[in-house]
C-alpha cells in the first residue's frame, strides 16, 4: 500500500490565516495605511472594517483573492477606529516600523543583534581581564605574591564572584574618602 502525502498551501494557510468574506469590508487605501507600505515596502497591506465587531484591522495577504481565486489574510493591527482618525488604539509609528520589516530587514536586524551581543561578549572578556590584572597587582603590592599569580592565570575568573575584588573595591573606596576625584580637565 502506497501513501502520498500532499501539501496543500492554501489548507495550510487556512489553519494560520484569516478567510475575508462577507464579514469582512476591504477599505481603499488611506493615507495610514499607504504610510505603513511606504515605511515596510510591503505592497501586501491594506485594511478591513469587521461588520460584526465594528473594528479596523491592518492585515496582510497571504493569498489574494484576486490573484489566488481566494482571500486569506494574517491580522496584523486591530483598532476602534479608521486609522486616519487617528483613534486612541492606534499603534505609534515607531511600533509600527518594527512591527512591519520586510524580511530583509528582519534579518539584518537579527544578524546586528547576533554581532552586538559576540562584541559585548568580547568586551566583557577584555574587561574582566584587565579587572583580574588590577586585583592581582594589588595583591602583590599587600605581598600576597602567590594568590596574585593564581589569579593572573584563571581565564574565566570574574570580579563580582571574588571576595579579593570586594577588599580590593572597599580599599579604593576608604582611601578615596574626603578626596575629589575628576575625569578630567
Amino acid at each position: 500500500m502506497d501513501i502520498e502525502i500532499i501539501f496543500d498551501p492554501i489548507y495550510h494557510a487556512l489553519d494560520l490565516g484569516l478567510v475575508i468574506n462577507e464579514n469582512h469590508e476591504i477599505l481603499p487605501d488611506g493615507e495610514w495605511v499607504s504610510w505603513c507600505k511606504r515605511i515596510s515596502g510591503i505592497d501586501d497591506l491594506f485594511v478591513y472594517r469587521h461588520k460584526e465587531a465594528g473594528t479596523f484591522v491592518l492585515s496582510k495577504w497571504i493569498y489574494h483573492p484576486k490573484k489566488d481565486g481566494i482571500g486569506i489574510a494574517m491580522e496584523l493591527e486591530i483598532m476602534s477606529d479608521h486609522p486616519d482618525k487617528y483613534p486612541i488604539d492606534l499603534p505609534s509609528a515607531q511600533s509600527m516600523r518594527n512591527r512591519l520589516k520586510s524580511n530583509s530587514g528582519m534579518a539584518e536586524q537579527m544578524k546586528k543583534g547576533i554581532r552586538d551581543r559576540a562584541k559585548a561578549k568580547r568586551q566583557q572578556i577584555v574587561e574582566n581581564a584587565e579587572e583580574r590584572h588590577r586585583v592581582a597587582d594589588w595583591l602583590h603590592r599587600k605581598g600576597n605574591v602567590k594568590e596574585a599569580a593564581a589569579i593572573r592565570q584563571k581565564t574565566n575568573w570574574k570580579p563580582e564572584n571574588s571576595p579579593e575584588f570586594e577588599q580590593f573595591k572597599q580599599d579604593i573606596k576608604n582611601k578615596a574618602k574626603g578626596r575629589i576625584i575628576t575625569g578630567g580637565i
